[in-house]
């Protein structure tokens, strides 16, 4: 214990601590007034005037104290600073008005929990904000022990989140004696730790195992791994992987044999992911006496985790560690030889020379800012030094070469100079690349320059020396030296910052080079894999421990077992990353098959599509004996699937006696509701493939199963029964479905019936109208008092209401999925249009098409997404066009293909705007493909008309919308596809020729745009066949006007002028004279910079360096050219415009001397051209070398970047001055 929390606990035995009175009273005087602030300091001196409590938790009192100025890190620096001076009753009772007055209703900023009384959570805030050294656990324990809180009290406060540092998840950093605490008050803490929270008591398993105290805590941690809460449950079983395997072994045992189902098959996982080769020996010992099934499945889901492959022979010697590694495949893979850190050495002084120049420019732009923002309040120059050269080279020199040490503010301010543009220059390479400046030199400068972490070095971000830093690699540096003498340096630890930082990207930016430095951190990857208990107060990404992982040039061996239980029970992304590790493991199969019998239907389909990946025809016999007992449609379909992946013949399964008998069970049982309308003596007779007759029990049988089972999106099972039917007849049952399903769903009354209601109706209604008229004659233009009017009015509104819904049976239209969508979308299009506004039923019918999936169903899926009014049937339409790009494998840009908005349009270019009875006004495409509008008589009008009585004000009011968001549409599709046009282009990509025609060529803006452009025809190798241009009305063109049917082609791409010969170019310039073609952009006629070798190896482009052109010029042409503005940096100036390249997962980053924002026209000059890496959250990341960008699209790029310096004045030797750095 320390010296200062003993002579605070002695004091407070004692009783000599006093709370300072006119402090506790100043505290709240300003806001509740002296009076109530004495009474407040009567209460927390003594405990007298206890209805001070009362009053304080009056709403006005409470108004006023939340009314005050507070930075509430530092709240109690003025009262709790000398803690000494308080007794715990005190602090308590001060904790208590805090509570009175500010009773806790959000999380953010406190300490604790919702399980933490107020007053405990406000005094520990006071408290520690005034506090910068931790403070010792023994006053939050007495704290907690004088209120009758128990261990529960501080548990929760010091396994909560820190609110003052987001790096940490818990709170043990602020307190001394925690692990004391623990190891003294053991069976107490474990007792009372089962009432605080699962947060709570996963980050005490977690201390347990930090701290090693297995032994005390066994039981608990036993209790824990087998509990209900999962993420306690993992805690506890990462930290038992701590214990001695011997103790966790017979601790197993005991706890197994008084456990329940549930908790023994919690208790199996625990043992395998924590006995290592204990664990099967084990397992089989348990599973002789074991006769739950639940618990059985529990085993069979590890097996894969408790066995490892055989290692192949190798010297003893050969431990995973720095010389290499067992891999997944029992392969020792060894280490690359290690290259030693350079020794320390001098750099040559003809090397420093090259910063003098960077420098002085710094000193002379510094100097130019100050005197031309010297009036200018708060100017960044007004706080920056100039930068004498020899002293900065000095102290440059002073870092570099180890004369001083590396202190990251102080070098930061020292060297600004080598931040912003001026770092940026060639002679600041140079430098760095000079033979005489090694790695350690360029990691000093980096560690002191540029920052603390290590990765940073590798993002986008990174300054001068970091980018050096990765020039060196890509050169052959030796990363595991490079990390040596980061750490010598005083750099953080790479894997902690990287798999424990929050606010870090999923993708860590490093080379593939870079593996041998991994294994310096295996005691790291494996704290993060879980095998080793956790020992920071962060837990480590798994996620991002995996993409660590696919650094190695193979899997190691210690990981296999881990990845087996991460491969089954995690979520999506994490098991997907684990099966690709897992590809190369062998053996694994077995383990996987025992999965089929797993309990939980999820599992088994999991584990049988599993197996058809790793194509493991081996266990097509298991498959097909979980088949024939297999229940669930989800996994039997998939097992079936499987079978068929894996080559095996699956038409015994569809054994027409065995069906049937299924079929008579299945309708035995309490037929769905909502079948009593279906007509089943209506459905069709049907014939299988082989001409035999299908019993009609089967359809029957069909349809109940389906509506029971509610997927309207499709059946997996019932695709396979559809699939067996004789060509056509599955469409002709899912035909009669349909129309059916709708008819039911639209029925509405008769002409008849609607006749006799406006009857017996309309008599009332004209007297309601000549009453209100009498009292209002103002609403004589919506209200009519014209018999035969009223009478259509109340006739037309009762046959639209809907004489009930199908709602309920909407599952049979999973039957649906093999109609033709040429049929299935004109009927559903035109139950969207008049019923949309039924959404279940809408989502349902958007369901089939999705489902459907042909072209022409598709078309509709995408032409009918944009025009529903319901915001939930929208989202609903964008996820199922989503769901099927992920299904058939479509690329992000066949995906965009398939989502482009039609603004409305029909297919022939229309959009028809109902604005009344017999008023239909018409939108179509002009020839600068914008919206012209047309009234009923074929006539151009400017705009929509007035609505003519009450009735018509909604629908002229809908029009509006409608044709006001067509325009909005048309114009960003015309803009965008421009871009996605000229984008796919530069990347060479190829649409099959049915995708054209479909998705380009008929699209009503789209197929225009196209028509503005020179396509490629080729043959499915690639190569070549035709050129063509569409014509606009359906027919396509080559450069002599002879006709091209594009449905010829494999695949069609865009020209370009690379692509086409010199004759076929020039014939296609004379074409597009002669037939007055506005290109959207030139394809033909640019004239491309050079490529060379060298060039694809540079990552830099900077041949229009110091080309001087006025900031409104720059971003008129790159705009045009497709660029935006880069993002704003520090002084509210950007630096860059850029053109993201999706599909390539590219970004092309033209960079010049800046333009402040508002912008302004001032000088400015080009710098460079670089293509970074698009990152999956949409962030930039870092430079890439020209080889892995492709040749049309760099060329098209250089081009981009030489067009904008034309636009401007040329190249100045002064651009520099000129342009203001």
């Amino acid at each position: 214990m320390a010296l200062n929390s003993f002579l605070y606990r002695l004091g407070q035995a004692l009783g000599d601590n006093a709370v300072s009175s006119s402090a506790v009273k100043r505290t709240f005087a300003k806001q509740l007034g002296s009076q109530l602030a004495g009474r407040i300091e009567s209460y927390v001196q003594d405990g007298g005037a206890s209805s001070v409590l009362s009053d304080c938790s009056h709403r006005d009192n409470q108004n006023k104290w939340r009314q005050r100025h507070y930075v509430w890190r530092r709240e109690g620096e003025g009262i709790f600073s000398d803690l000494s001076r308080w007794n715990i009753d005190q602090m308590a009772r001060f904790g208590e008005v805090l509570a009175a007055l500010e009773p806790i209703t959000h999380e953010y900023g406190r300490y604790g929990s919702k399980k933490s009384p107020d007053w405990l959570r406000h005094i520990v805030q006071w408290w520690l904000s005034a506090q910068d050294r931790p403070q010792p656990v023994e006053t939050l324990v007495d704290l907690c022990d004088l209120r009758g809180l128990g261990a529960e009290g501080p548990l929760e406060i010091l396994f909560s989140r820190d609110p003052t540092n987001y790096r940490s998840d818990n709170c043990l950093d602020r307190f001394t004696g925690v692990e004391s605490w623990l190891r003294e008050n053991a069976p107490a803490i474990a007792n009372d730790a089962v009432q605080a929270g699962a947060d709570a008591r996963a980050q005490l398993a977690t201390a347990i195992g930090r701290f090693r105290i297995h032994d005390l805590y066994l039981a608990f941690l036993l209790d824990l791994a087998m509990g209900t809460a999962k993420g306690a449950r993992a805690a506890a079983i990462q930290s038992l992987t701590g214990a001695k395997p011997e103790t966790l072994e017979a601790a197993f045992e005991a706890t197994y044999a008084e456990a329940n189902p549930t908790r023994r098959a919690h208790l199996i996982e625990a043992a395998a992911n924590t006995l290592g080769d204990r664990a099967g020996p084990l397992i089989e010992r348990l599973r002789e006496s074991e006769s739950s099934a639940k618990v059985k499945a529990a085993m069979d889901r590890v097996a894969g985790a408790v066995t490892s492959s055989a290692a192949k022979p190798r010297n003893p010697w050969q431990k995973d560690g720095a010389s290499g590694f067992v891999a997944i495949d029992g392969e020792w893979v060894p280490a690359p030889e290690r290259t030693p850190p350079p020794e320390r050495s001098k750099i040559d002084r003809e090397a420093y020379d090259l910063l003098r120049a960077p420098i002085e420019a710094y000193n002379t732009h510094l100097k130019e800012m100050k005197q031309r923002y010297k009036d200018v309040p708060y100017h960044w120059s007004k706080h920056q030094v100039f930068a004498p050269v020899d002293d900065a080279i000095a102290k440059l020199r002073a870092i570099a070469e180890g004369q001083k040490p590396v202190s990251q503010n102080y070098n930061y301010y020292s060297f600004v100079w080598l931040h912003g543009q001026h770092a940026k220059s060639g002679e600041v390479d140079q430098f760095f690349d000079h033979p005489s400046v090694t790695l350690r030199h360029v990691v000093r400068l980096a560690r002191g320059i540029s920052g603390n972490r290590l990765l940073a070095q590798f993002a986008d971000y990174a300054s001068a020396p970091g980018l050096a830093l990765q020039r060196r690699l890509a050169k052959g540096a030796d990363m595991r030296s490079l990390v040596e003498l980061w750490r010598e340096a005083g750099g953080e630890d790479f894997v902690e910052e990287y798999l424990g930082y929050r606010w870090y990207y999923q993708d860590h930016g490093l080379p593939g080079e870079a593996w041998p430095m991994l294994l310096d951190e295996m005691n790291r990857l494996d704290e993060a894999m879980g095998i080793i208990p956790q020992t920071s107060n962060t837990k480590f990404d798994t996620l991002r421990t995996l993409r660590l992982l696919t650094l190695f040039p193979k899997v190691p061996e210690r990981y296999r077992n881990r990845l087996m239980i991460l491969a089954n029970e995690s979520g999506v992304k994490i098991r997907e990353q684990a099966r690709d590790l897992l590809a190369d493991a062998e053996g694994i199969e077995d383990a996987i098959a025992l999965q089929l019998d797993d309990g939980k239907q999820d599992v088994r389909a999991q584990a049988a599509d599993w197996l058809a990946q790793r194509g493991a025809a081996t266990h097509i016999p298991a498959i097909r004996a979980r088949l024939k007992k297999e229940r669930s449609d989800k996994a039997r379909a998939q097992m079936i699937s499987a079978l068929e992946r894996l080559g095996d013949d699956t038409s015994d399964f569809f054994d027409e006696k065995a069906m049937v008998q299924e079929a008579e069970k299945g309708l035995k049982k309490a037929m769905p509701k909502g079948l009593d309308w279906f007509p089943f003596d209506g459905l069709p007779a049907l014939n299988w493939s082989d001409g035999r007759p299908v019993n009609p029990i089967l359809p029957r049988y069909w349809v109940v199963l389906a509506t029971r089972l509610k997927e309207t999106g499709g059946n997996a099972l019932i695709d396979l029964w559809l699939d067996r039917l004789a060509p056509g007849d599955a469409h002709k049952l899912g035909w009669m479905i349909l129309t059916g399903w709708i008819a039911q769903d639209t029925r509405t009354p008769s002409d008849e019936e609607a006749n006799q209601h406006a009857l017996s109706r309309v008599d009332q209604q004209l007297a309601w109208n000549k009453d209100t008229l009498k009292r209002w004659p103002q609403s004589a233009d919506w209200i009519s008092t014209d018999y035969n009017t009223v009478f259509a009015q109340i006739k037309r509104g009762f046959a639209s209401n809907y004489l009930g819904s199908a709602a309920d049976s909407k599952g049979m239209l999973a039957l649906a999925s093999r109609v033709e969508g040429s049929d299935a979308g004109p009927r559903i299009r035109a139950f969207l249009k008049n019923h949309g506004s039924r959404t279940s039923q809408a989502k349902a019918l958007l369901d089939v098409l999705a489902n459907i999936g042909t072209p022409a169903a598709l078309q509709v899926l995408l032409q009918t997404a944009d025009r529903l009014k319901q915001k939930s049937v929208q989202a609903h339409a964008a996820k199922l066009i989503e769901d099927v790009a992920e299904r058939r494998g479509w690329s992000a840009g066949e995906l965009a293909d398939r989502t482009v908005p039609t603004g409305g349009l029909d297919e022939d270019g229309t959009l028809q705007l109902e604005c009344g009875a017999d008023r239909i006004y018409t939108a179509r495409l002009d020839e600068e493909d914008k919206l012209a509008l047309f009234n009923p008589l074929g006539k151009e009008v400017k705009a929509l008309p007035p609505a003519r009585m009450d009735e018509e004000k909604s629908a002229v009011a809908d029009a509006k919308k409608v044709l006001s968001k067509a325009r909005k549409e048309v114009k960003q599709v015309v803009t965008a596809q421009t871009e996605r046009f000229r984008e796919a282009m530069c990347m060479e990509r190829t649409w099959s020729s049915e995708d054209w025609i479909n998705y380009v060529a008929s699209h009503p803006i789209v197929g225009r745009l196209a028509a503005r452009l020179v396509w490629i025809g080729t043959d499915k190798d690639g190569n070549p066949l035709a050129s063509f241009r569409p014509l606009g009305d359906g027919s396509c063109t080559d450069q002599v006007d002879e006709d091209i049917d594009p449905a010829d082609f494999s695949q069609i791409k865009l020209a370009h002028s690379t692509l086409l010969d010199a004759d076929t170019r020039s014939a296609w310039a004379t074409h597009i004279v002669d037939y007055d073609v506005k290109p959207l952009f030139d394809q033909l006629g640019r004239l491309l910079p050079e490529i060379s070798e060298a060039t694809r190896k540079q990552r830099l482009i900077n041949d229009r360096e110091g080309w001087m052109i006025e900031t409104f010029k720059l971003r008129g042409i790159a705009t045009k050219l497709g660029y935006q503005r880069g993002p704003a940096e520090d002084g509210g100036w950007f630096m860059t415009y850029h053109r993201v390249l999706r599909e390539a997962k590219l970004v092309a980053e033209v960079e010049f001397t800046g333009s402040t924002l508002p912008e302004q026209n001032m000088p400015a000059a080009l710098i460079s051209l670089s293509f970074r890496n698009l990152r999956e959250d949409g962030k930039f990341g870092t430079q890439v070398a020209f080889e892995n960008v492709p040749d049309v699209l760099l060329a098209e790029t250089w081009r981009d970047y030489h067009d904008m310096a034309d636009k401007g004045s040329g190249f100045d030797p002064d651009w520099q001055k000129k342009a203001g750095l």
